[in-house]
């Protein structure tokens, strides 16, 4: 106790271990993606820096939407204190902030967040290092007004005839990072920007043929025309994708005799090759029982990875793809972004990528402190709303957290490289020098 002042203003926040989470991140310069973003705002008190630091904040809460920032955030003065404020912006300056974004505000975000991530990702550090890396890419809709820019009716999990925006993500399932986030109209379809999303990677990352060679995109059957399976591969890119047409699959089904089986409910059958696909590759027949109904549903995979003999591990390999998809939901849901809708297009894009770093930040945070395979919606709930108490004195933030809640025996035995922590004596908590 004799290494902490005794005389501190103690302040409850809701919070506790999203404040230790800021100051932790803060102190690691996870937050420099913010800096000299060119937004043009009236600044009395708040610079814009601070604002989108503000909303920054709000949005690793898991605030469902913009609206909700002051009923629940705004106000809480231990999370404002980690931040050195004394209360965190209204939710009409936020919004204001997002629709500052124009073109050239969002190139600069996006560049930060490339400049970060070139230097912290894992993901990325592993293709750097030509190891065999699988990335998926998931086009997920964003429901929103029809008057908002970019919005159409297309493709949407929503009421028939709702106005969407489209969303595309790419994730990394081995260290759950998201490595970028591209917004689209309503009515765009997954495989039309796809071969942009790839360059732009390529041209930020700087892929060329030997890095890609260790890249393995596996890709549901949106993505899976022979163009664009063609077109990767060529790249030097290995593919495992679900082949668009299922009435192709089911016409070749029609001939199959003899089906090896993949589990209970699956079996697979390899035939020759896609004609339309030049590059060597491997074209595997699956027949799935169906769940609602008598019959087999079919479906085909390409892919030219070497690694495997059976056709079976391919099926597998792919299979997985349905937990990736249900992480890529979460990701919308519990962050809330399928709830918070900006008229502006370049604002939307801008909190679509605001909340994929939210969402990154918050893996990392997790990595540190040894809770990597608890899923995010519970890491929010247990360890990031973990009520508790913060003081600040200069540069010095405290953070007790008491001992009562789940996860608190976790965050009193984090021992962060920046500082040691402080035990409390008279609570059983620990107290965070940062």
């Amino acid at each position: 106790m004799s290494d902490y002042p005794r005389k501190l203003s103690w302040h409850n926040t809701r919070f506790a271990g999203l404040t230790v989470a800021v100051g932790w991140l803060k102190r690691e310069k996870f937050f420099r993606f913010l800096n000299q973003i060119p937004l043009i705002l009236k600044t009395v008190k708040r610079s814009p820096r601070d604002k989108l630091e503000d909303l920054f904040v709000c949005l690793m809460t898991g605030v469902a939407s913009i609206r909700q920032i002051d009923e629940g955030v705004r106000k809480d003065r231990g999370l404002a204190l980690t931040l050195d404020r004394e209360s965190l912006a209204d939710q009409s300056l936020l919004s204001t902030t997002l629709d500052a974004f124009d073109a050239d505000a969002l190139r600069r975000l996006r560049a930060n967040i490339v400049g970060l991530l070139k230097e912290e990702s894992r993901a990325l550090a592993r293709i750097q290092k030509q190891k065999e890396t699988v990335l998926d890419l998931d086009m997920t809709d964003l429901p929103c007004s029809a008057r908002c820019e970019g919005s159409t009716k297309g493709r949407t999990t929503e009421r028939l005839g709702s106005t969407v925006r489209q969303l595309s993500i790419v994730y990394n399932h081995l260290y759950r990072e998201p490595l970028d986030v591209f917004l689209h109209a309503g009515n765009v379809y997954c495989a039309g920007p796809l071969e942009e999303i790839v360059e732009y990677l390529e041209d930020c990352y700087g892929w060329d043929r030997v890095h890609r060679r260790g890249i393995v995109w596996r890709l549901d059957a949106g993505y899976g025309s022979d163009q664009k399976l063609s077109w990767l591969m060529r790249r030097g890119y290995r593919v495992v994708a679900k082949g668009t047409s299922s009435k192709r699959a089911a016409k070749w089904a029609g001939s199959v005799v003899l089906w090896k089986p993949v589990g209970t409910a699956q079996a697979v059958f390899e035939r020759e090759r896609v004609e339309k696909i030049s590059s060597p590759h491997r074209c595997l027949l699956v027949r799935t029982i169906r769940t609602k109904e008598e019959g087999y549903s079919y479906s085909y995979l390409v892919s030219n990875l070497k690694k495997w003999v059976r056709a079976q591990n391919h099926v597998k390999f792919y299979d997985a793809r349905q937990g990736i998809e249900k992480e890529v939901q979460q990701i919308k849901s519990v962050l809330g972004l399928k709830h918070k809708r900006k008229h502006s297009f370049n604002g939307m894009e801008a909190l679509a990528l605001l909340t994929m770093m939210a969402n990154l930040e918050l893996t990392w945070f997790r990595r540190a402190i040894g809770l990597e395979q608890v899923g995010l919606k519970l890491f929010i709930e247990e360890v990031i709303k973990t009520p508790g108490s913060v003081a600040r004195k200069g540069l010095r933030l405290f953070v007790e957290v008491e001992p009562q809640y789940k996860y608190s025996q976790i965050l009193n035995a984090w021992h962060p490289q920046i500082r040691l922590p402080l035990f409390s004596q008279q609570t059983g908590g620990m107290l965070y020098k940062i």
